[in-house]
């Protein structure tokens, strides 16, 4: 089944939920409850619309930012997240297997993406081949080829499914496609709960496609955003979301809101970023706290120095920017 909508990310979910409802089968993976859909795909027409703002799901921006740059770090070590949502702590890896070190997790995608080497052994032919920095090769093949189909990113690998990991990677791959000057990115999923994982992939993904983007621009001027496309072989809703979801549906007022442009991405924005965060979690995440103050921060470009006080701190004025028309 496919589902594509033209603008409007709170539209697409709300449909998304109701057709789980109504099309739905029930399955019970480990025990579980869910209703299913197989083969599944939202559409994003405008990728920049990456926020779910219905009250009933209760998104926390201060978990989208924390995660985005948690993936940006590459670690696996979920210290990174933790101070975020405490359900990493239960899904780290034993030890049992030499390639997932104990105390690890496996689904910070960016220790897969950027080519950090925590990343299991999988990622290369032999131990003596460096790990290697997917999204670089990615870069420079789409620069080397703009109509290349090979521009893709592996996330998922086959040693991730032995007995016993708790944290088998629920995103498959990111297949990236230059067309007619717009970028687009394809984001294929082996699994997908609806409510904690399309909500918060969906930022993390468009975050990425804009980020692509920007280091294209070198290369392609005119490049512009393209669609992004979410495939899902299940997606899913848990029997203990079922409420909310139909919360969700009967709510016709969430407020679509767009995020602007981004005005840079490069290394030291990740480095800014990176550091702007652990500052602010060493000094316990305070509301009041002067990112000012942080030589890191100041290194941001005006769209992540709003981002981060929109996102982290609620400041009302960042918030109005980052989702208006204009950013200082």
């Amino acid at each position: 089944m496919e589902h594509t909508q033209s603008f409007y990310l709170n539209n697409d979910f709300r449909t998304c939920l109701a057709h789980l409802f109504e099309y739905g089968i029930e399955a019970n993976p480990r025990g579980t409850t869910t209703k299913e859909l197989l083969n599944y795909n939202i559409t994003l027409t405008n990728p920049r619309n990456r926020v779910i703002t219905f009250p009933e799901r209760k998104t926390s921006t201060k978990y989208l930012l924390g995660e985005f740059i948690w993936y940006l770090s590459g670690s696996n070590d979920p210290a990174g997240i933790l101070p975020y949502a405490k359900f990493w702590d239960g899904i780290r890896n034993s030890g049992d297997f030499s390639e997932y070190p104990a105390g690890t997790i496996n689904s910070n995608y960016g220790t897969r993406l950027f080519g950090h080497p925590e990343a299991p052994g999988a990622f290369w032919e032999a131990p003596n081949i460096q790990p290697i920095n997917q999204w670089k090769e990615t870069v420079e093949l789409l620069k080397r080829d703009k109509d290349t189909r090979q521009a893709i990113m592996n996330i998922h690998v086959p040693s991730d499914r032995h007995v016993g990991n708790k944290d088998v990677p629920c995103t498959l791959s990111l297949h990236w496609f230059i067309r007619e000057d717009r970028l687009s990115l394809i984001v294929s999923m082996r699994s997908n709960d609806v409510i904690f994982g399309f909500t918060n992939d969906v930022f993390q993904f468009t975050m990425l496609q804009e980020a692509m983007m920007l280091e294209l621009r070198q290369a392609y001027p005119n490049l512009q955003l393209g669609a992004y496309y979410h495939n899902a072989g299940s997606m899913h809703i848990y029997d203990r979301h079922f409420e909310m979801a139909k919360g969700i549906i009967a709510n016709e007022r969430a407020v679509d809101m767009s995020m602007v442009p981004m005005d840079r991405f490069d290394d030291d924005i990740v480095v800014g970023l990176v550091g702007a965060e652990a500052a602010w979690q060493a000094a316990g995440a305070p509301a009041d706290f002067d990112f000012y103050a942080v030589p890191a921060f100041n290194t941001l470009s005006p769209y992540w120095r709003t981002l981060v006080r929109a996102f982290f701190l609620q400041d009302e004025e960042a918030m109005h920017q980052i989702f208006g028309q204009n950013h200082e």
